[in-house]
This record gives structure tokens, C-alpha cells and sequence, in this order.
């Protein structure tokens, strides 16, 4: 595919990261975007003074509630054609956001980190959230034509345009759900998809995505919910 550079904003959700922030942001190159906004939920450990003694990120308090609140918050605001979401808590690598950087201007409009593509792992899964995303992501690969192998995971690129249609915003519901739906709408409707290898870290510290403090039983019941109003859709071509 042909390269053209695109414009991209890196996204930042923080809630008590400054663990991770220390470790992770000295190695982000910041040359590779046009902004970077961090939004924080609250912190009371120095994540928000650690970041606003960062030159080149714009910081901004969270409104809302939740991982889907801050994405929801950030891609409404956003100017650039794209964004990559980004876990300052070890999950996300640095050294791949070039990778991301790369598709995107290859005209992908989704770019996603798998975990479990090809010698790529999780190491911060349990059995339960394990077993969720394989099931899930099963059921989110025969919504389109492209083989998903993680719907779940954070650590993604995609266009601003997709997240900003007024019928993608209609399938956002309470939960932890932003991710998933960007993979079963982007695969429904048959966007440029592309997955690439990356193991996700263990986690440091952190709360605002921490897996173990997530209501597993609310965010499946969201997710399972969404998934079952997108396949209405593409049995019945009406949405609800």
C-alpha cells in the first residue's frame, strides 16, 4: 500500500498512573503524532503534575466516568483523521507505536495489537478474562469478513470518523465496551482491519483499567448486548 502521512493524535486515559508514567513516558516519541492529550479521572498520586510537567501534552480532567467516558470525551474533541489509544500502566509497549504509526498511513482505518497473533501474549490475563476475549472476539470475527483474534484490548489505532457516526455512538452504552465495538462495527461494516503481534505486559499499578477492578458481570452483559443488536443488524439490515 501506498504511504501518506496521516494526522494522529495519541490518547492517554490516566487514573493513579504515575508507576507506569515514570517508566513509560521517556520512551514514547512523541515525533510520530500531532498531539497527545492525556485525560485524567482524578488522580491523587502526582499523575497529573507528573504530566503537566510534560512538555507536549495537552492534559484535561474527565467529565465523565470510565475508560469509555474518557475515549468518548477525547475522540469528540480530537481535529486529527486518527487516533491510537494508549495504557500508561506497562500493558502497551512504546517500541510498537511506530508499527501502528505505519498502517495507519498504509490507509488501514483500523490498526489493532493483537495478544494473541502469532507468538504475541498476554501476560497479565487470568483465566476469566482470557476465556471472555476468546469468546467474544469468536463472536465479533463472523459479524465481517476479517479474522479478529482481540476484540478486547486497548492497545489500538483507528479513524476519528468511524467513533464520531451518529450510529456507532447509538451502540455506546454504559461499560467497558468502546474497544469491543470498534472491532464488531468496524468488522461489520467492512473497514480497511488489521491486527499486528504485541504482547501485553504486565501491568504496573494504575486503577483506570485495572481488569481485577472491572465488573466483569456489567461490562459482559454490555458487551453481549451490543454484539446482539449488531448481528439484528446484519440479519434483519435494521438497527435497534
Amino acid at each position: 500500500m501506498s504511504q501518506q502521512k496521516k494526522s494522529i493524535t495519541l490518547i492517554i486515559p490516566t487514573f493513579n498512573e504515575i508507576e507506569g508514567l515514570h517508566l513509560i513516558m521517556p520512551r514514547i516519541d512523541k515525533s510520530l503524532f500531532n498531539e497527545i492529550i492525556a485525560i485524567d479521572g482524578g488522580s491523587s498520586d502526582g499523575t497529573f503534575e507528573y504530566l503537566q510537567s510534560i512538555d507536549g501534552i495537552d492534559l484535561i480532567r474527565q467529565k465523565s466516568k470510565g475508560l469509555t467516558g474518557a475515549l468518548v470525551e477525547v475522540t469528540d474533541i480530537v481535529k486529527t483523521e486518527y487516533v491510537i489509544e494508549f495504557s500508561p500502566d506497562n500493558n502497551c509497549t512504546p517500541e510498537e507505536l511506530p508499527l501502528i504509526v505505519e498502517k495507519i498511513n498504509e490507509n488501514y482505518d483500523i490498526v489493532v495489537v493483537s495478544r494473541y497473533l502469532e507468538d504475541a501474549v498476554s501476560e497479565d490475563d487470568t483465566l476469566i478474562t482470557g476465556l471472555g476475549n476468546w469468546f467474544f472476539t469468536t463472536l465479533i470475527r463472523f459479524l465481517g469478513p476479517y479474522p479478529i483474534t482481540d476484540a478486547l484490548t486497548m492497545y489500538r489505532g483507528y479513524k476519528v470518523s468511524i467513533v464520531k457516526q451518529p450510529l456507532f455512538k447509538k451502540y455506546i452504552s454504559t461499560g467497558h465496551i468502546f474497544e469491543p465495538l470498534i472491532s464488531a462495527y468496524g468488522n461489520l461494516n467492512k473497514y480497511n482491519y488489521i491486527e499486528i503481534p504485541g504482547t501485553e505486559k504486565k501491568r504496573i499499578g494504575g486503577e483506570a483499567i485495572t481488569a481485577s477492578k472491572i465488573n466483569i458481570i456489567k461490562a459482559g452483559t454490555c458487551i453481549t448486548i451490543m454484539i446482539i443488536r449488531l448481528y439484528i443488524k446484519k440479519w434483519f439490515k435494521i438497527s435497534i
